[in-house]
């Protein structure tokens, strides 16, 4: 069963006559879930910094810049670096990986697939989404805020495992209106009436694609029923992702207009033998 149905009509909207539909209700047991939780925005944990050994210096050279030194220094080959060396896959964990990358890859492809989207989110509240299935080219307009559906890219919904890479940028038709007045913009884009979100769920118009492909349609179909079930942990996390957003451009600005004395650069360096043909490398 279809979300909406669409069919040919008249809404008055902007004086251009536009495709509307009929919405109808997602369908039973219609389960979804998020694969790998929900990005809050907020910057990875710091690693930590690496431990230098205790360097001997045989001979050292300092050249002085204008805010800041280079320490070039010759030591003796420290005696812990060969302590922890990371140690490289054997042929046995490389073929491990590579099977079980092999097998997520397959697995997503035979269930629900890959898909690129493009979505263009006017005002908050209308969204033109886009996708590719098969080489087609399939668009639609969805009464949902799409900025809620980024922070994650796998998941599941009606029985199938989707990874979804999403493209989102907004728009503010007042803005396009000014554009336009301006002489910068011919016109508004054809942007139809849904229903709304509060009263109906999340739906959306077909406005380009084959609406009977269901292989094709299933994707939306699905991500919008994630919307409906889990609508306010989506909210809530792109409000910490603005929020953390703008606590990083204040950050980057502070130091832009504040920044931190240079650090002085020290390059340490040594002879490493090198076994050659069975002899040692003087």
């Amino acid at each position: 069963m279809k979300r909406i149905l669409c069919v040919f009509c008249f809404v008055a909207f902007a004086n251009v006559p536009l495709l509307a539909g009929e919405f109808l209700g997602k369908p039973p047991n219609a389960s979804t879930k998020i694969i790998g939780g929900v990005s809050d925005g907020k910057p990875s944990p710091s690693f930590l910094p690496k431990v230098l050994p205790q360097f001997t210096i045989n001979w050292s050279m300092v050249h002085q810049k204008k805010d800041h030194k280079v320490i070039i220094n010759k030591v003796q080959a420290p005696v812990d670096t060969a302590q922890n060396p990371a140690k490289p896959l054997n042929a046995e964990e490389t073929d491990r990986s590579r099977g079980q990358l092999g097998k997520w890859i397959s697995d997503v492809k035979e269930s629900g697939g890959f898909f690129t989207v493009s979505a263009t989110i006017y005002d908050h509240k209308t969204t033109h989404v886009r996708w590719w299935y098969e080489g087609k080219e399939y668009a639609v307009y969805s009464n949902v805020d799409w900025n809620h559906l980024g922070g994650f890219h796998e998941f599941e919904g009606r029985g199938k495992r989707y990874n979804m890479f999403l493209l989102s940028g907004n728009v503010d038709t007042e803005q396009l209106q000014k554009e336009i007045k301006a002489g910068y913009r011919a016109s508004l884009p054809d942007i139809p009436r849904l229903p709304l979100l509060a009263e109906r769920g999340a739906a959306y118009m077909v406005m380009k694609g084959d609406e009977e492909n269901d292989a094709a349609m299933e994707f939306i179909e699905a991500i919008h029923d994630l919307y409906d079930e889990h609508r306010p942990e989506l909210m809530k996390a792109w409000r910490e992702r603005k929020k953390n957003h703008h606590i990083y451009l204040r950050k980057q600005e502070e130091l832009r207009l504040n920044p931190p004395p240079k650090k002085d650069i020290i390059i340490n360096y040594w002879k490493k033998k090198t076994p050659i043909a069975g002899k040692e490398a003087k």
